[in-house]
């Protein structure tokens, strides 16, 4: 998980998405709430979260 402290740019979430990943529902309805999920080819998820740590 990555606390980026605002919504992820759109433009980050295409190069992901480029890159292989896929835009995913997070499995954890909080993370959906607060963040986007992306998962890898290999079925990896990364959140990118829109708050900050702590």
């Amino acid at each position: 998980m990555l606390h980026l402290g605002a919504p992820a740019d759109e433009q980050l979430l295409e190069r992901l998405v480029a890159a292989g990943g896929t835009r995913v529902i997070a499995r954890n309805p909080c993370r959906e709430q607060w963040g986007t999920t992306v998962a890898d080819p290999d079925g990896y998820r990364l959140v990118l979260d829109h708050r900050t740590w702590g």
